[in-house]
């Protein structure tokens, strides 16, 4: 995908709002699109990267693939017309905006090409604080908008995003998992120091338990399987990651944040071979035919008739394969930590249930509603944020017994060749 680059800057850069409202503050936000796929489908990835101790640093990159082009004169070009906007809370007070910036982007081609528009935005961030980042992107031809979320950690130079990753040519990396034996280049403006700290970890996290369940969350021991130490050449230094595991950068060995690459299947985020289609598809499946199918000498036709038992036919299982598979290819996409999305409590609720109707985000946590808020009728699940040296994105799921019920009802709508909700 060709990427082209914009200046449009268009933003208020050194802007801070004060809102001076006497209001009880509730801190939490709410989005009844968050994790949907209409809000998805933009295919869109950002990155905050810290400059110094009070510049900040936000990287974009939007995919022109569901952008509308529309005329606008006489001429044969087609033009989009994105306006971008970015709303700064601390995390301790989501309601009031420390800053707020926007952009406009346009792009205009005679023949409309898929491409990747891509810029940065520059913007104030103090030290020693964690903040919430609102980022809602307006596609004014279409009249859509998609709405986008994420967390800027500046509570020390040690954390993740005082590491920028590239390629050779400097092309940024912004997902924290990598392929086998990839190169990367690191810099740190934040860290002049020349050695730093490599722990490597081999993956052995297994799947999570039914959300009904009393069994009580894993400990998570840090301890290396190996280590070794890495020298820096004026802020930047080169890496080959490993087969598979996960490696995790630190700045010396009194501190366990840092920077960590993670190495999944080949292919990811995608199911690319039987074998991980069948290990995705045991929150459906009983023990019994989850054993039959992996040591099915034929996985192949293992899972295929296991679909076709559920569906009935052969057009109906691939409708179910779509979709089930569908949502574990959006589940590692958001929902990815220090193991791929579906294995995450997160992940199993949403391939499961499908997205939720409202997520309210807290700085501790997230709750999902499925049906309408307040409706005793609704289901919740209530998810704590986990803090974890290796990633901002681990959260685990308070299980209750109550969800025994609603937990069953969804599996067995699967089982009966049944989407749960087909959103």
């Amino acid at each position: 995908m060709k990427k082209v680059r914009f200046i449009f800057y268009f933003f208020t850069l050194n802007c801070v709002v004060f809102l001076s409202c006497k209001t009880q503050k509730v801190n939490q936000t709410s989005n009844d699109r968050l994790y949907k796929k209409d809000n998805n489908e933009l295919s869109s990835q950002y990155l905050v990267y810290h400059i110094n101790d009070s510049v900040s640093r936000l990287f974009y990159e939007i995919s022109n693939d569901v952008l509308v082009y529309k005329k606008s004169d006489t001429s044969n070009f087609f033009y989009s017309h994105v306006k971008f906007f970015l709303k700064i809370s601390s995390e301790d007070d989501l309601d009031v905006a420390y800053d707020t910036a926007s952009l406009v982007i346009k792009d205009r081609q005679s023949d409309v090409k898929i491409k990747a528009l891509s810029g940065t935005l520059l913007f104030k961030l103090k030290s020693g604080l964690k903040y919430h980042i609102e980022v809602n992107v307006y596609d004014v031809n279409k009249k859509t908008r998609y709405a986008h979320s994420l967390l800027a950690d500046k509570t020390s130079k040690n954390t993740r995003q005082n590491f920028l990753i590239t390629d050779y040519h400097n092309n940024v990396f912004f997902t924290s998992y990598y392929k086998a034996q990839e190169v990367v280049y690191i810099r740190s403006d934040r860290n002049p120091e020349k050695l730093f700290m490599v722990d490597y970890f081999k993956p052995q996290f297994k799947l999570p338990p039914p959300p009904f369940s009393s069994e009580p969350m894993p400990h998570f021991s840090y301890k290396p399987d190996s280590f070794f130490s890495i020298y820096s050449n004026d802020n930047r230094f080169e890496l080959t990651l490993p087969n598979k595991g996960f490696y995790h950068i630190k700045t010396n060995e009194g501190t366990k944040e840092g920077v960590t690459f993670f190495i999944y299947e080949a292919g990811f985020p995608k199911i690319k071979n039987t074998e991980q289609m069948i290990l995705a598809t045991r929150y459906i499946m009983a023990k019994k035919e989850f054993d039959n199918c992996l040591n099915n000498p034929d996985k192949k036709t293992g899972i295929d008739n296991f679909w076709l038992e559920l569906s009935g036919s052969n057009e109906r299982a691939k409708q179910l394969i779509k979709k089930y598979y569908g949502r574990v290819q959006e589940a590692n996409k958001l929902f990815s930590s220090f193991q791929e999305g579906w294995k995450t409590d997160r992940g199993m609720i949403y391939i499961v249930f499908g997205a939720p109707n409202k997520v309210t985000k807290r700085k501790n946590g997230e709750i999902w509603t499925y049906g309408e808020t307040g409706n005793p009728n609704s289901i919740i699940f209530p998810f704590v944020k986990v803090i974890n040296p290796f990633t901002d994105n681990d959260f685990y799921l308070e299980r209750n017994e109550i969800l025994k019920m609603p937990w069953y009802q969804a599996v067995d709508m699967w089982r009966q060749g049944r989407i749960y909700l087909d959103n």
